[in-house]
């Protein structure tokens, strides 16, 4: 499909039996491109993405980011790129409302009318967002990490406080403006934090700064890190923090933020002149005002096949959707594993129903979980199999590959292997 379809108005008439994806994140490009490669003209199907943003972000990249290289732009994947060759239209936009009753939804900026766009089957998957809760001072002195956008600020102020380190004539002075705080320790915040603890010496020596005056600290207020993994795997991961310089601050929950501290309940105090926050998600908080089911957390509840229960024309995957595990009775969490498997789930659903056939249910299937302790370390499981070290941040690297291949071919998953490697050096 050329350029010019690739950027055609949501507002093309129907000419057959339209799939509609709202979001361009890992389930719904998992979504369209399984289902574009799957069609057969007797399926009558066309496929419309809605997404404001031709880029497809990376959370599993934003410590390198941050810290790495100056990148004036990074960007996982380019829709563009991704669907040039693939008959799917992508409409640049944002969902506005959902009119399941009527089989269409608007799309467009809060402020205008809006387009009405009609669906055969449609598809949610708007994500979710940084969740900050309201401690006082938080949101007005932390950074969220969960965009590119964020990495990059989060890059502005580390440069900052070495500009500000080299103007401070005491070493106090120096400690202070070099004091890199995060919140959570959770997967995210000890990939921040294990990323500034092993590069941020690096930077302060290309600065003409001395290493030995930089503060990089963990706050985390339950007892340990990382309570998705294994008790073994947790200690492992904290001691090579501890190894790397880091500062572990845990069991104390935050209090407050003031300008360039952090208090917490117990009352300690922690130097923050660079404060990031990594404490979880929520739902894209536009979901619940769509007329659908949704759950005490916001996210949009799903039958056993991934469909709305009240609407089975609509399919909700990803973050959005509170799926739960049939063997657990759990909702899902906001993993990137179970949108891509989501993704491809709701496409083979979407082809079954276009043929006449009865959609499946869903079967989560937890591989492994990998979690990177700095650029060139992990820790982790697969198939039940405890992996730390080089192994483990192998096969982190090479689930991003596995996904890469699987939208973009080949061609994609080397560039970007590519990509990823020259930041992690």
């Amino acid at each position: 499909m050329g350029t010019d379809d690739t950027v055609a108005a949501c507002t093309e008439p129907l000419t057959r039996r339209r799939v509609v994806i709202a979001g361009g994140g890992y389930g719904g490009t998992t979504t369209a491109v399984r289902l574009a490669r799957s069609l057969k003209p007797s399926d009558d199907l066309e496929i419309m993405l809605i997404e404001p943003d031709p880029c497809q972000q990376a959370l599993s990249e934003l410590d390198l980011v941050a810290v790495g290289p100056s990148r004036p732009e990074f960007c996982e994947l380019w829709h563009p790129t991704v669907f040039r060759d693939l008959p799917v239209t992508v409409c640049y936009n944002r969902l506005e409302d959902v009119h399941a009753e009527e089989r269409a939804i608007t799309v467009g900026h809060r402020d205008d009318d809006g387009q009405r766009v009609e669906y055969w089957r449609l598809v949610l998957a708007t994500g979710a967002i940084a969740f900050v809760p309201p401690v006082p001072g938080l949101a007005e002195h932390a950074i969220t990490m969960w965009s590119v956008e964020d990495a990059q600020e989060l890059q502005r102020r580390v440069e900052a406080a070495f500009k500000q380190a080299a103007r401070s004539p005491h070493a106090s002075e120096r400690q202070r403006a070099l004091s890199f705080t995060v919140i959570g320790g959770g997967a995210t915040g000890v990939e921040i934090v294990g990323t500034l603890g092993q590069m941020l010496p690096h930077r302060a020596i290309d600065a003409g700064l001395d290493p030995a005056d930089l503060r990089v600290r963990l706050v985390e207020g339950r007892p340990e890190i990382l309570y998705d993994l294994r008790p073994g795997q947790r200690a492992r991961a904290a001691a090579r923090l501890k190894r790397m310089g880091v500062e572990l601050v845990l069991g104390s929950m935050v209090e407050r933020v003031e300008d360039s501290e952090v208090v917490l309940e117990s009352g300690d105090r922690v130097d923050a002149a660079v404060l990031v926050f990594c404490g979880g998600a929520k739902a894209d908080p536009d979901a619940v005002k769509w007329g659908l089911e949704f759950d005490s957390s916001g996210r949009l509840l799903c039958d056993e096949c991934l469909r709305s229960p009240a609407h089975p024309d609509v399919y909700v995957i990803g973050d959005l959707a509170a799926f739960r595990d049939p063997a657990t009775n759990r909702t899902l969490p906001m993993l990137a594993q179970f949108a891509i498997a989501e993704g491809h789930h709701a496409a083979a659903n979407l082809l079954r129903e276009a043929r006449r056939e009865p959609p499946e249910p869903f079967r989560p299937r937890m591989r492994g979980e990998f979690v990177s302790v700095g650029p060139r370390w992990g820790v982790g499981w697969m198939f039940n199999v405890d992996l730390s070290g080089i192994p483990a941040i192998v096969m982190k690297r090479i689930t991003y590959v596995k996904y890469w291949y699987s939208v973009g071919g080949f061609r994609l998953a080397w560039k970007r292997l590519r990509e990823m490697l020259a930041m992690a050096r």
